[in-house]
């Protein structure tokens, strides 16, 4: 099945979305991803600038916060 739609999957599959997900606004856009001591990592980036998504920072499997 192919599904065309700019709805979440998230939305479409509630149960699909990983424990412990949380979004943060970060510099006037939102970043989803995973907390885990202190380290977040992105799973995602929801942001109208386009710039943003070339930005190594916020790809998929990016670290924020503090690094050992």
């Amino acid at each position: 099945m192919i599904l065309h739609t700019i709805i979440p999957p998230e939305q479409i599959f509630p149960g699909d979305a990983p424990q412990g997900s949380e979004c943060r606004r970060m510099h006037n856009n939102f970043i989803q991803g995973v907390n885990m001591n202190g380290i977040f990592t992105v799973s995602r980036l929801i942001s109208t600038d386009p710039k943003l998504y070339l930005d190594p920072r916020y790809a998929p499997g990016g670290r924020i916060g503090k690094q050992k």
